[in-house]
């Protein structure tokens, strides 16, 4: 695992799948991010296997191409959690939604 990936590392990833997107998964408590995979289910079993709890496990998507104010989307099927109170793909909290973006927005440099 590593720290940071770069910007363009990131945009080269988006190549493999969607091209101008890609999947990710955040641990919000380890604060570490998985990138990558046709699903997110793929980055989420990533840090599972890695130790993450999937309580604390988040879905989103970065879109490279967009602004630095709307490149995170926080959609995935694995956001739907109505014990925890998010019944949609999108996570709807803006606290986690804060969380999310200041952990994702650490671990790409731009």
């Amino acid at each position: 695992m590593r720290d940071t990936i770069s910007f363009q590392e990131v945009k080269d990833l988006a190549q493999e799948f969607y091209k101008t997107m890609i999947k990710g998964t955040v641990d919000i408590e380890r604060k570490i991010i998985a990138l990558g995979g046709e699903y997110h289910v793929d980055s989420n079993m990533a840090l599972v296997e890695a130790g993450s709890l999937q309580a604390n496990v988040w879905g989103f998507n970065i879109h490279p191409n967009e602004g630095a104010d709307n490149w995170i989307e926080y959609v995935s099927l694995i956001n739907i959690r109505p014990l925890a109170g998010n019944k949609s793909m999108e996570v709807k909290d803006e606290t986690l939604r804060r969380k999310m973006a200041e952990i994702i927005n650490s671990k790409i440099v731009r």
